[in-house]
Protein backbone atom coordinates (compact mmCIF):
# COMPACT_ATOMS: atom_id res chain seq x y z
CA UNK A 1 0.00 0.00 0.00
CA UNK A 2 2.82 2.45 0.82
CA UNK A 3 4.45 1.67 -2.53
CA UNK A 4 1.17 2.34 -4.32
CA UNK A 5 0.75 5.64 -2.47
CA UNK A 6 4.29 6.66 -3.43
CA UNK A 7 3.58 5.98 -7.07
CA UNK A 8 0.38 8.03 -6.95
CA UNK A 9 2.43 10.88 -5.47
CA UNK A 10 4.93 10.44 -8.29
CA UNK A 11 2.17 10.71 -10.87
CA UNK A 12 0.95 13.94 -9.29
CA UNK A 13 4.45 15.41 -9.31
CA UNK A 14 4.98 14.50 -12.95
CA UNK A 15 1.67 16.08 -13.95
CA UNK A 16 2.68 19.27 -12.15
CA UNK A 17 5.93 19.46 -14.10
CA UNK A 18 8.05 19.23 -10.95
CA UNK A 19 9.80 15.95 -11.82
CA UNK A 20 12.74 16.12 -14.23
CA UNK A 21 14.13 13.38 -16.43
CA UNK A 22 17.12 11.52 -15.04
CA UNK A 23 19.07 8.31 -15.43
CA UNK A 24 16.68 6.45 -13.14
CA UNK A 25 13.64 7.03 -15.33
CA UNK A 26 13.91 3.55 -16.84
CA UNK A 27 13.62 1.95 -13.40
CA UNK A 28 10.63 4.16 -12.64
CA UNK A 29 8.93 3.04 -15.86
CA UNK A 30 9.54 -0.60 -14.92
CA UNK A 31 7.96 0.05 -11.52
CA UNK A 32 5.01 1.79 -13.15
CA UNK A 33 4.58 -1.10 -15.59
CA UNK A 34 4.18 -3.44 -12.64
CA UNK A 35 1.69 -1.30 -10.77
CA UNK A 36 -0.34 -0.46 -13.89
CA UNK A 37 -0.82 -4.20 -14.43
CA UNK A 38 -2.58 -4.24 -11.07
CA UNK A 39 -4.44 -0.95 -11.70
CA UNK A 40 -4.97 -0.74 -15.49
CA UNK A 41 -7.80 1.80 -15.28
CA UNK A 42 -6.04 4.42 -13.14
CA UNK A 43 -5.46 7.46 -15.41
CA UNK A 44 -2.98 9.21 -13.11
CA UNK A 45 -0.55 6.28 -13.42
CA UNK A 46 -0.88 6.31 -17.20
CA UNK A 47 -0.15 10.04 -17.19
CA UNK A 48 2.91 9.42 -15.04
CA UNK A 49 4.28 6.76 -17.36
CA UNK A 50 3.34 8.77 -20.45
CA UNK A 51 5.24 11.74 -19.03
CA UNK A 52 8.38 9.64 -18.58
CA UNK A 53 8.05 8.23 -22.09
CA UNK A 54 7.66 11.79 -23.39
CA UNK A 55 10.77 12.98 -21.55
CA UNK A 56 12.83 10.19 -23.12
CA UNK A 57 11.46 10.80 -26.64
CA UNK A 58 9.41 7.60 -26.85
CA UNK A 59 6.64 9.45 -28.61
CA UNK A 60 4.36 6.57 -29.65
CA UNK A 61 4.33 5.06 -26.16
CA UNK A 62 3.81 8.47 -24.58
CA UNK A 63 0.89 9.33 -26.86
CA UNK A 64 -0.69 5.91 -26.28
CA UNK A 65 -0.60 6.30 -22.49
CA UNK A 66 -1.80 9.90 -22.49
CA UNK A 67 -4.60 9.18 -24.96
CA UNK A 68 -5.82 6.25 -22.89
CA UNK A 69 -5.68 8.40 -19.76
CA UNK A 70 -7.89 10.95 -21.55
CA UNK A 71 -10.46 8.25 -22.23
CA UNK A 72 -10.42 7.02 -18.63
CA UNK A 73 -10.27 10.35 -16.83
CA UNK A 74 -10.71 14.09 -17.16
CA UNK A 75 -9.24 15.52 -20.37
CA UNK A 76 -8.32 18.72 -18.54
CA UNK A 77 -6.13 16.79 -16.12
CA UNK A 78 -4.17 15.17 -18.97
CA UNK A 79 -3.85 18.38 -21.01
CA UNK A 80 -0.75 19.70 -19.25
CA UNK A 81 1.31 16.64 -20.06
CA UNK A 82 -0.04 16.59 -23.62
CA UNK A 83 1.08 20.22 -23.85
CA UNK A 84 4.56 19.14 -22.71
CA UNK A 85 4.48 16.30 -25.24
CA UNK A 86 3.75 18.57 -28.21
CA UNK A 87 6.15 21.27 -26.98
CA UNK A 88 8.99 18.77 -26.89
CA UNK A 89 8.12 17.69 -30.44
CA UNK A 90 8.19 21.28 -31.68
CA UNK A 91 4.44 21.30 -32.33
CA UNK A 92 3.85 24.62 -30.63
CA UNK A 93 0.32 25.40 -31.79
CA UNK A 94 -0.90 22.00 -30.60
CA UNK A 95 0.97 22.54 -27.35
CA UNK A 96 -0.71 25.91 -26.81
CA UNK A 97 -4.17 24.44 -27.42
CA UNK A 98 -3.63 21.78 -24.75
CA UNK A 99 -2.08 24.25 -22.31
CA UNK A 100 -5.03 26.61 -22.67
CA UNK A 101 -7.36 23.70 -21.91
CA UNK A 102 -5.35 22.89 -18.81
CA UNK A 103 -5.26 26.49 -17.62
CA UNK A 104 -9.03 26.65 -18.04
CA UNK A 105 -9.30 23.85 -15.49
CA UNK A 106 -6.34 24.89 -13.31
CA UNK A 107 -5.99 28.70 -13.54
CA UNK A 108 -3.56 28.95 -10.60
CA UNK A 109 -0.99 26.45 -11.86
CA UNK A 110 2.18 28.47 -12.39
CA UNK A 111 4.05 25.77 -14.34
CA UNK A 112 1.31 25.79 -16.97
CA UNK A 113 1.81 29.50 -17.59
CA UNK A 114 5.56 28.98 -17.82
CA UNK A 115 5.07 26.24 -20.41
CA UNK A 116 2.62 28.51 -22.26
CA UNK A 117 5.20 31.31 -22.28
CA UNK A 118 7.87 29.03 -23.71
CA UNK A 119 5.59 27.53 -26.35
CA UNK A 120 4.24 30.94 -27.39
CA UNK A 121 7.75 32.35 -27.60
CA UNK A 122 8.86 29.45 -29.80
CA UNK A 123 5.77 30.01 -31.96
CA UNK A 124 6.67 33.73 -32.20
CA UNK A 125 3.43 34.73 -30.49
CA UNK A 126 5.25 37.25 -28.37
CA UNK A 127 2.25 39.01 -26.83
CA UNK A 128 0.90 35.73 -25.48
CA UNK A 129 4.38 34.77 -24.29
CA UNK A 130 4.83 38.06 -22.42
CA UNK A 131 1.41 37.82 -20.77
CA UNK A 132 2.13 34.23 -19.76
CA UNK A 133 5.46 35.12 -18.17
CA UNK A 134 3.76 37.85 -16.15
CA UNK A 135 1.12 35.39 -14.95
CA UNK A 136 3.85 32.90 -14.06
CA UNK A 137 5.76 35.47 -11.99
CA UNK A 138 2.60 36.43 -10.12
CA UNK A 139 1.75 32.80 -9.29
CA UNK A 140 5.10 31.07 -8.79
CA UNK A 141 6.48 30.79 -5.27
CA UNK A 142 10.13 30.88 -6.40
CA UNK A 143 10.64 32.09 -9.98
CA UNK A 144 14.13 31.34 -11.24
CA UNK A 145 16.53 34.00 -12.55
CA UNK A 146 16.63 32.28 -15.92
CA UNK A 147 12.88 32.77 -16.37
CA UNK A 148 13.15 36.47 -15.61
CA UNK A 149 16.02 36.66 -18.08
CA UNK A 150 14.05 34.88 -20.80
CA UNK A 151 11.10 37.22 -20.30
CA UNK A 152 13.34 40.30 -20.34
CA UNK A 153 15.01 39.16 -23.55
CA UNK A 154 11.59 38.66 -25.10
CA UNK A 155 10.44 42.13 -24.05
CA UNK A 156 13.61 43.79 -25.31
CA UNK A 157 13.39 42.14 -28.72
CA UNK A 158 9.70 42.01 -29.50
CA UNK A 159 7.68 44.62 -27.64
CA UNK A 160 7.28 48.35 -28.20
CA UNK A 161 9.38 50.29 -25.65
CA UNK A 162 10.73 46.88 -24.76
CA UNK A 163 14.11 47.90 -23.33
CA UNK A 164 12.46 50.09 -20.70
CA UNK A 165 9.99 47.32 -19.82
CA UNK A 166 12.76 44.73 -19.71
CA UNK A 167 14.84 46.86 -17.36
CA UNK A 168 11.85 47.35 -15.08
CA UNK A 169 11.32 43.57 -14.97
CA UNK A 170 14.99 42.91 -14.24
CA UNK A 171 14.98 45.44 -11.41
CA UNK A 172 11.86 43.79 -10.01
CA UNK A 173 13.60 40.42 -10.16
CA UNK A 174 16.74 41.76 -8.48
CA UNK A 175 14.57 43.26 -5.76
CA UNK A 176 12.92 39.89 -5.20
CA UNK A 177 15.93 37.59 -5.61
CA UNK A 178 18.82 39.82 -4.56
CA UNK A 179 21.65 41.09 -6.74
CA UNK A 180 22.09 38.42 -9.39
CA UNK A 181 25.07 38.71 -11.78
CA UNK A 182 23.20 37.04 -14.64
CA UNK A 183 20.34 39.54 -14.44
CA UNK A 184 22.48 42.61 -13.76
CA UNK A 185 24.84 41.72 -16.59
CA UNK A 186 21.94 41.73 -19.07
CA UNK A 187 20.54 44.93 -17.54
CA UNK A 188 23.95 46.55 -18.09
CA UNK A 189 23.85 45.50 -21.75
CA UNK A 190 20.38 47.01 -22.11
CA UNK A 191 21.54 50.30 -20.60
CA UNK A 192 24.30 50.39 -23.20
CA UNK A 193 21.81 49.58 -25.94
CA UNK A 194 19.85 52.71 -25.11
CA UNK A 195 23.05 54.75 -24.79
CA UNK A 196 23.00 55.29 -21.03
CA UNK A 197 26.64 54.64 -20.12
CA UNK A 198 26.25 56.24 -16.69
CA UNK A 199 23.54 53.77 -15.67
CA UNK A 200 25.50 50.94 -17.26
CA UNK A 201 28.53 51.84 -15.14
CA UNK A 202 26.42 52.02 -12.00
CA UNK A 203 25.01 48.57 -12.64
CA UNK A 204 28.40 47.07 -13.48
CA UNK A 205 30.09 48.59 -10.43
CA UNK A 206 27.34 47.02 -8.29
CA UNK A 207 28.78 43.62 -9.23
CA UNK A 208 32.31 44.47 -8.08
CA UNK A 209 32.02 42.59 -4.79
CA UNK A 210 30.88 39.45 -6.62
CA UNK A 211 32.91 39.60 -9.83
CA UNK A 212 35.55 42.26 -9.30
CA UNK A 213 38.42 39.80 -8.81
CA UNK A 214 37.90 38.27 -12.24
CA UNK A 215 39.69 39.56 -15.35
CA UNK A 216 36.39 39.46 -17.24
CA UNK A 217 34.81 42.03 -14.92
CA UNK A 218 37.64 44.47 -15.56
CA UNK A 219 37.50 43.88 -19.31
CA UNK A 220 33.82 44.74 -19.42
CA UNK A 221 34.41 47.73 -17.18
CA UNK A 222 37.08 49.00 -19.57
CA UNK A 223 34.74 48.65 -22.53
CA UNK A 224 32.03 50.66 -20.79
CA UNK A 225 34.52 53.32 -19.73
CA UNK A 226 35.70 53.68 -23.33
CA UNK A 227 32.10 54.22 -24.42
CA UNK A 228 31.84 56.87 -21.69
CA UNK A 229 35.04 58.56 -23.02
CA UNK A 230 36.79 57.82 -19.70
CA UNK A 231 39.97 56.58 -21.33
CA UNK A 232 42.39 56.93 -18.44
CA UNK A 233 40.08 54.97 -16.16
CA UNK A 234 39.72 52.38 -18.90
CA UNK A 235 43.51 52.02 -19.04
CA UNK A 236 43.61 51.39 -15.30
CA UNK A 237 40.88 48.75 -15.63
CA UNK A 238 42.80 47.02 -18.43
CA UNK A 239 46.02 47.04 -16.40
CA UNK A 240 44.23 45.59 -13.37
CA UNK A 241 42.66 42.84 -15.50
CA UNK A 242 46.02 42.00 -17.06
CA UNK A 243 47.60 41.75 -13.61
CA UNK A 244 44.83 39.41 -12.40
CA UNK A 245 45.27 37.20 -15.44
CA UNK A 246 49.01 36.73 -14.90
CA UNK A 247 49.73 33.55 -12.97
CA UNK A 248 46.31 32.00 -13.50
CA UNK A 249 46.16 28.56 -15.07
CA UNK A 250 45.62 28.85 -18.80
CA UNK A 251 42.14 27.88 -19.99
CA UNK A 252 40.27 28.67 -23.23
CA UNK A 253 38.28 31.37 -21.41
CA UNK A 254 41.43 32.95 -19.98
CA UNK A 255 43.15 32.79 -23.35
CA UNK A 256 40.20 34.69 -24.80
CA UNK A 257 40.42 37.19 -21.94
CA UNK A 258 44.09 37.78 -22.79
CA UNK A 259 43.20 38.41 -26.43
CA UNK A 260 40.50 40.86 -25.39
CA UNK A 261 42.97 42.70 -23.15
CA UNK A 262 45.42 42.99 -26.05
CA UNK A 263 42.71 44.42 -28.30
CA UNK A 264 41.72 46.96 -25.65
CA UNK A 265 45.36 47.97 -25.19
CA UNK A 266 45.71 48.58 -28.94
CA UNK A 267 42.45 50.51 -29.00
CA UNK A 268 43.52 52.70 -26.09
CA UNK A 269 46.93 53.39 -27.66
CA UNK A 270 45.10 55.34 -30.36
CA UNK A 271 43.47 57.61 -27.77
CA UNK A 272 45.52 60.38 -26.11
CA UNK A 273 46.00 60.30 -22.35
CA UNK A 274 44.70 63.11 -20.14
CA UNK A 275 48.21 64.58 -19.85
CA UNK A 276 48.63 64.62 -23.63
CA UNK A 277 45.25 66.28 -24.02
CA UNK A 278 46.06 68.95 -21.42
CA UNK A 279 49.36 69.76 -23.08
Amino acid sequence: MQFLMALFALSALISSGDVQAHAGDHLTIVELDAIIKENPDEPSLLVARGALYSRSGQWEKAERDLSFAEVLGNKGDVAFEFGQFHYRRGEYQKALAYIDTYIGAHPSHSAAFLLRARAASAAEQFHIASESYQAYFSLAANPQPGEYLASARLMASAISAGVTSALALLDEAISELGLNPQLQRYATALELRRGDTESALGRWYSLKDQLGETPEWGITLARILILADSYDEARLAVQASKARLIGLRQTPARKLAGENISRLERQLMEVPTKDQTDS
